[in-house]
């Protein structure tokens, strides 16, 4: 997975444009992790819901046109909590919400993984699959969940930068991003700001041999589990 994702975070990282970057990131996940759909549902801060931007398997005339209210659906639920839920059979779930446009009533195991960005919700990240009996497991969890803190930084990115072009995410005009600052100094300064947005690059990090592969494994899901605790400790 690893080899993966620094492939997907490379091409991420290139793409010419915020819908490139999702474009690239549906197609990659979903055969990375060999589903048959891959979605994203960016929540549009004018109108507070939660629209389908891209996806691989299900209908592609959907793309723009599915919204959800922020709580609505198992993507509200997923926005609501600020984490990962995993599900068997997604349409026995109370919160289900079927739009005939999608074509998702064919799956039905569903892995949806938070979107978040410096405490703020941006979106979700969606898996599903058709047959009811496979359940997504903790490393295929553990990836989505790393690929959505990728794609939250490329989103960020996009609003501080401008790529978004003051335009809402249905097309009508919002509000300008802006930042609030901490003074180092008093008084009063006027001067052009930066956005500092260093690209990650996985091949810096330095490939050691070992002689305790089960000490390194040991250390990975330590990893692993304290990244989860600190994602459910910056949602609470």
């Amino acid at each position: 997975m690893l080899s993966i994702l620094r492939s997907l975070v490379q091409e991420v990282n290139s793409a010419r444009d915020l819908q490139e970057a999702l474009d690239v990131i549906v197609s990659r996940v979903q055969k990375a992790m060999d589903t048959e759909v891959c979605s994203v549902y960016l929540l549009d801060p004018a109108t507070n819901r939660y629209i389908l931007m891209a996806t691989e398997g299900l209908y592609q005339q959907a793309v723009g046109q599915v919204s959800l209210a922020y709580s609505e659906g198992l993507i509200g639920l997923v926005g609501s909590r600020e984490e990962p839920i995993n599900l068997e059979d997604a349409p026995s779930h109370p919160r289900y919400r079927y739009f005939p446009e999608t074509g998702e009533e064919r799956f039905r195991s569903f892995l949806g993984v938070p979107i978040i960005h410096h405490r703020r919700v941006l979106g979700v990240l969606v898996v599903q699959q058709r047959e009811s009996s496979r359940c997504f497991d903790e490393g295929e969890e553990a990836f989505l969940v790393t690929v959505s803190a990728q794609l939250a930084g490329v989103i960020a990115h996009s609003e501080a930068t401008g790529a978004i072009s003051g335009l809402s995410l249905t097309g009508e005009e919002a509000t300008d991003v802006s930042f609030s600052g901490v003074p180092g100094a008093p008084g009063v300064a006027i001067g052009k700001g930066v956005v500092v947005y260093p690209a990650a690059d996985l091949d810096v990090v330095p490939e050691k041999p070992t002689d305790d592969v089960e000490l390194e494994l040991s250390l990975f899901e330590g990893a692993v589990t304290a990244v989860r605790e600190d994602i459910e400790r910056v949602a609470a």
